[in-house]
C-alpha cells in the first residue's frame, strides 16, 4: 500500500484534482523534456567506462558498436520530429488534455524499455536502447507543443497576451533543473561501491528515472477535472475545433510568420544540441582524456546550473527586451561566444580555465536568449486555433536541426577538430540572428492574431452559441490584445498612458458588444 509506485500514483492524483494543475502539468512536462534528452550523453559515457573512469572501447563494460556512436544520441529527435507534428496536431483535434495523455504514454514506454528491456550481447543491447529511445522521443517531442499550448491556455480566456507568454516562460523554465537532474543524479550513483553490474545498475537507473515525471503527467491529465480543463478544451466540440483549425491553416500570414519561427529555432538548435548533448566530448577536449566520470559530471552539472540561471535570467529579461530582441541578440552573442571559443581551442588550448570559462558563459548565454526565445514566439505569434499544430512544426524544424546538429558534430570533430565545430556553430548563430531579425515581424507577433477573438464574437453572436458574458467577455480580450500588440511593437510597457488607452477600449468594446447582444434579442 505504500510503495513507491502508489506514493507517485497519488501524487499524481493530488495534482489532478488541485485547481494548479494547470500550471502544474506544463512545468513537469518541460522537465520530463529536458531530463529525458540529457540523461542519453551520460548513460553513454557510464557504459563507455570501465571502473568509473572513461575507458577506450576495447575495456570498456559496454563497448559501442559504430552505427551507435553515429546514430544513437540523434535517434531520439527523429522520434521527436514526428511526435511534435503529430502530436500538436492531435492536441488541436481531440484537446490538449487528451494527447498530454496519448504523448507521456510513449514518454514512459520508452523510459522503461531502455533501461528494463536492454539486456544480452552489447550489439542486442544498444540496438533495444536505439529502438526504445526513437518511441521515447515520439512522446518527449509531443510534450513541446502540448506543454506550450497547456501553459498559456491556463492564463484563461480573459487574460492579456503577456499573461500568456508569462505562463508558458514559467513552465518552460523547468527544462533548465530536467537537463542538470541526470547529472546530480549520476553523482549519487557513483557513490555506489564497485561490485559486478554497478554499471549496469547505474545507466539503467538513469534511463528508467525519465519514467517518472511522464508518469504523473499522465495521471494528473487523466484524473483532471472539467472544471480544471483549459479553457481550449472546455466546451468546444472535436467537429468545431477541427472546423477552427482548418479556417487557420488556411490563412496565408500564419504561415509567413512560420517561416521566422520555425527558421530560427531550426538554426538555434543546430548549435545549441550540437554544443548540449556532446558536452561529455567538449569537457574531455579541455581536461584530457584521463579525467573520471565525477569530475567530468561534476563540471557537466556546473554547466547546468549555469543553464538553469541563464534561463531564469532569460524569463526575467522576457518582459523588458520581448521575444524578438532576446532571440535575435541571443543568437548574436552566442555566434561571437562560439568565435572566441574557436579561437581558444584552436590557438591556446592549454589555458584550461580561460577555456572552461567561456563556455560557460557561452551555454548561460545559449539558455538566457535564443533558448527561452525559440519556445515562447510561436506561442505570442499565432492564435489559439493552431497554436499548438503551429508551434508543433516549429519545434519539429527544430528538432531536425538538433539532428543535424548531433549527426555534423562527429564527422567534423574528428576530421578538423572542436575548432572546426565551433566556428560552424558561430556561422549557423549568425545566420539565425540575421534570420530573426528579418522574418519575424516584432516581439509579439502579427498584430492582426490578436484580432481572431473578434472573428470568434461575430461567428458567435451570428449563430447564438455564445452567452452574453462569454461575448463580452472575448470582446474586451481582443481590445486588450490589440492595445498590446501595438505599446509592445513601439517598444512601451507598464506606462500610465498606455494602461487607460487599454481601459478605454475596453470599455468601448463591452459596451458595444452588449448592445450587439440586445439587439439580435429584439430582433429574436
Amino acid at each position: 500500500q505504500d510503495s513507491p509506485h502508489n506514493m507517485i500514483r497519488q501524487v499524481a492524483l493530488n495534482v489532478g484534482a488541485s485547481p494548479k494543475c494547470g500550471a502544474f502539468v506544463p512545468s513537469c512536462s518541460n522537465f520530463s523534456i529536458q531530463y529525458n534528452y540529457a540523461c542519453a550523453s551520460i548513460a553513454v559515457a557510464i557504459m563507455m567506462s570501465h571502473n568509473d573512469e572513461t575507458a577506450s572501447a576495447s575495456i570498456a563494460d559496454f563497448p559501442e558498436p559504430q552505427w551507435a556512436q553515429e546514430f544513437l544520441l540523434s535517434i531520439v529527435f527523429i522520434g521527436s520530429v514526428f511526435g511534435m507534428l503529430g502530436m500538436g496536431y492531435l492536441g488541436d483535434v481531440i484537446g490538449t488534455q487528451r494527447a498530454l495523455v496519448v504523448t507521456n504514454a510513449f514518454v514512459v514506454l520508452g523510459a522503461l524499455a531502455s533501461g528494463i528491456l536492454s539486456w544480452g550481447p552489447p550489439q542486442r543491447v544498444w540496438g533495444v536502447i536505439a529502438v526504445s529511445r526513437f518511441v521515447l522521443g515520439v512522446g518527449v517531442g509531443g510534450n513541446y507543443p502540448l506543454s506550450a499550448a497547456k501553459a498559456a491556455a491556463s492564463a484563461g480566456p480573459s487574460s492579456s497576451p503577456a499573461e500568456a507568454v508569462r505562463k508558458t516562460a514559467a513552465a518552460f523554465f523547468w527544462q533548465g533543473p530536467g537537463s542538470c537532474t541526470p547529472y546530480l543524479v549520476t553523482v549519487g550513483l557513483l557513490q555506489l561501491p564497485h561490485r559486478k553490474g554497478i554499471t549496469s545498475l547505474q545507466f539503467r537507473t538513469l534511463f528508467v528515472m525519465g519514467a517518472l515525471p511522464a508518469f504523473i503527467v499522465l495521471v494528473a491529465c487523466a484524473r483532471e477535472s472539467r472544471s480544471t480543463v483549459s479553457s481550449g478544451d472546455a466546451g468546444v466540440s472535436q467537429s468545431q475545433r477541427g472546423s477552427d483549425l482548418r479556417t487557420a491553416l488556411r490563412e496565408a500570414k500564419h504561415w509567413r510568420t512560420l517561416v521566422g519561427t520555425a527558421g530560427t529555432w531550426f538554426l538555434f538548435d543546430v548549435a545549441f544540441y550540437g554544443t548540449v548533448i556532446f558536452t561529455p566530448m567538449i569537457l574531455e577536449e579541455i581536461f584530457g582524456a584521463g579525467q573520471t566520470l565525477m569530475s567530468m559530471t561534476v563540471r557537466a552539472t556546473l554547466i547546468g546550473i549555469l543553464g538553469i540561471a541563464g534561463t531564469g535570467a532569460g524569463i526575467a529579461a522576457l518582459p523588458r527586451l520581448g521575444a524578438k530582441v532576446l532571440n535575435t541578440a541571443g543568437l548574436a552573442i552566442s555566434g561571437a561566444l562560439f568565435l572566441v571559443c574557436t579561437l581558444l581551442f584552436k590557438f591556446h588550448p592549454s589555458l584550461h580555465g580561460v577555456v572552461f570559462g567561456f563556455v560557460c558563459l557561452l551555454f548561460f548565454v545559449l539558455y538566457m536568449g535564443p533558448n527561452v526565445a525559440t519556445f515562447v514566439l510561436p506561442v505570442i505569434c499565432f492564435p489559439s486555433e493552431v497554436r499548438s499544430t503551429f508551434h508543433g512544426i516549429s519545434a519539429a524544424a527544430a528538432k531536425v536541426g538538433a539532428m543535424l546538429g548531433s549527426l555534423l558534430f562527429p564527422p567534423i570533430n574528428d576530421a578538423y577538430g572542436v575548432p572546426a565545430v565551433m566556428l560552424t556553430q558561430a556561422m549557423i548563430c549568425m545566420a539565425g540572428a540575421l534570420l530573426s531579425h528579418y522574418c519575424i515581424a516584432n516581439d509579439v507577433g502579427d498584430v492582426n492574431a490578436g484580432v481572431i477573438p473578434v472573428t470568434v464574437l461575430e461567428d458567435d453572436l451570428d449563430n447564438d452559441q455564445a452567452s452574453e458574458p462569454k461575448v463580452i467577455g472575448r470582446a474586451v480580450e481582443a481590445a486588450n490584445v490589440e492595445v498590446e500588440m501595438t505599446t509592445d511593437c513601439f517598444g512601451r510597457a507598464g506606462h500610465d498612458g498606455d494602461d487607460a488607452l487599454a481601459e478605454g477600449v475596453s470599455a468601448k468594446a463591452k459596451k458595444k458588444a452588449k448592445n450587439k447582444v440586445e439587439k439580435d434579442k429584439l430582433l429574436s
